[in-house]
């Protein structure tokens, strides 16, 4: 009795293992350095100027990173900037075992975060262009889920083998296995991350697609306009402040639990794990809350603000948490404050993507992503110079202001008459067919809630 081949796998379960593994070396390669934070300071006499000093230059390496991590990606590849960038980065994670000074983890660590910036905008177009469309949901939304479940595990499995094997055994083990994935991402010469599987390039270049940009450019005359080029400062203006809250707590938020609230570093690892809980359930509840509100005031637009408002209100408390000493109540603050950071963040981008003429979406991106970044390199270097409670007050107040210039200069209203209802049509500007409006802006749409997790 003969049996009809089975048919093979689009993409297989292993190549999304492999993707999954990369970015959570690379969220674990960001974190290392403020969980063992507290036995460098013993080890090395740093002082919060010279902590300061390695997290500002990490983050101004990483920023501007992205201003040609695109040029390079075009120019080599996204498959090669990626695997030579996950080798680069996990060679600077081993390299902390061996510097002693302050200016070589400045030096390390500028690198690191230099080659995260290249690799991480690689894997987006990588999933973009090398996944079929019928499996690429599915690979957004573990790409979407792995960072969060990485920032919360990390800190856990870190505050746990620290007092075990060490914190240079610990960064050893961290770069050691990033080193491992690369020779892996090398030899898989065939899967579906070294070749285009038949069909993508095909969906790609559809007919549609091509008119419908080159119909959006020819009305909107991209950045020319004065009303995109208002979007996209507001836009960039609202990544500054709001991103930087993410960045200091980021940093400082395990030596916050070990100086103030006296914690072990077992127990820095548990408590931080438990406040990035509630990032992953900031992520999950930004997507859901504004479709709720939207059957109540019959305006997605409307329903976003509300959502983004609320968000804005909730990390206030963090204004107030150093007067508090208390664990849970300390961890419930910073816990509202990064959930309040993702529901912003992840409507920030929706109300990007949706009003922006598709075709400078990623550009878009791109601009708000090296704001962010620079808005936290700001606000790390200020902790160098005044308290951190000072420093969490400006956050706690930041993402109020980053509302209200949303209400002053991209109101609902203003977003409408100037640049139209993407999905009523296209709007005034563009003259499109939602059809043709929804074809240009394919190849991005999946790429926004990816890139939304590595801020």
């Amino acid at each position: 009795m003969s049996h009809a081949p089975r048919k093979e796998r689009a993409f297989s379960w292993g190549a999304m293992l492999l993707l999954c593994l990369i970015i959570v070396v690379s969220t674990a390669d960001r974190q290392i350095i403020a969980l063992i934070k507290p036995v460098l300071d013993q080890t090395f006499g740093w002082s919060v100027r010279d902590y300061a000093r390695i997290s500002f230059w990490t983050q101004v390496a990483s920023a501007c990173s992205l201003l040609i991590s695109g040029w390079l990606v075009d120019r080599l590849g996204s498959r090669r900037v990626l695997g030579a960038a996950l080798a680069g980065w996990s060679l600077m994670t081993v390299l902390h075992a061996v510097v002693t000074s302050v200016r070589a983890f400045v030096l390390v660590r500028a690198t690191l975060g230099a080659l995260e910036g290249a690799g991480m905008p690689s894997l987006m177009k990588l999933i973009a262009t090398r996944v079929p469309r019928a499996e690429r949901a599915r690979v957004i939304g573990l790409v979407n889920a792995v960072p969060n479940g990485a920032a919360v595990v990390t800190p856990v499995l870190a505050g746990l083998l620290l007092p075990w094997i060490g914190w240079k055994a610990l960064v050893v083990a961290l770069g050691v296995v990033g080193l491992l994935l690369a020779g892996f991402w090398w030899r898989d010469q065939t899967g579906p991350w070294g070749a285009v599987p038949s069909g993508v390039q095909d969906e790609q270049s559809q007919p549609v697609s091509v008119e419908s940009t080159g119909k959006v450019l020819g009305t909107t005359g991209g950045f020319m306009q004065a009303g995109v080029r208002r979007f996209v400062a507001v836009f960039a203006l609202c990544k500054v402040l709001s991103d930087a809250t993410w960045w200091v707590l980021l940093y400082w938020l395990p030596d916050i639990l070990h100086t103030h609230l006296g914690l072990s570093l077992r127990g820095v690892g548990v408590a931080s794990g438990g406040v990035y809980l509630g990032a992953g359930l900031g992520a999950f509840a930004g997507g859901l809350l504004p479709n709720l509100f939207q059957t109540i005031l019959r305006s997605r637009e409307h329903a976003r603000r509300l959502v983004m408002g609320g968000a804005a209100l909730c990390v206030v408390p963090m204004l107030f948490v150093y007067d508090s000493h208390t664990v849970f109540v300390s961890m419930g603050v910073f816990a509202l404050a990064l959930m309040a950071h993702q529901v912003f963040a992840t409507n920030l981008f929706a109300l990007m993507t949706e009003w922006a003429p598709g075709f400078l979406v990623g550009r878009i991106m791109g601009i708000g992503a090296f704001c962010g970044n620079l808005g936290g390199a700001g606000l790390l270097w200020l902790t160098g110079r005044v308290p951190i409670p000072f420093v969490l007050g400006l956050c706690s107040l930041s993402y109020l202001v980053a509302w209200g210039l949303l209400w002053i200069w991209a109101s609902p209203d203003w977003l409408e008459r100037v640049l139209g209802a993407p999905g009523q049509g296209g709007g005034t500007q563009t003259g499109l067919s939602r059809q043709e409006w929804n074809a240009a802006r394919a190849p991005v749409d999946g790429m926004v809630p990816a890139v939304v997790h590595g801020h």
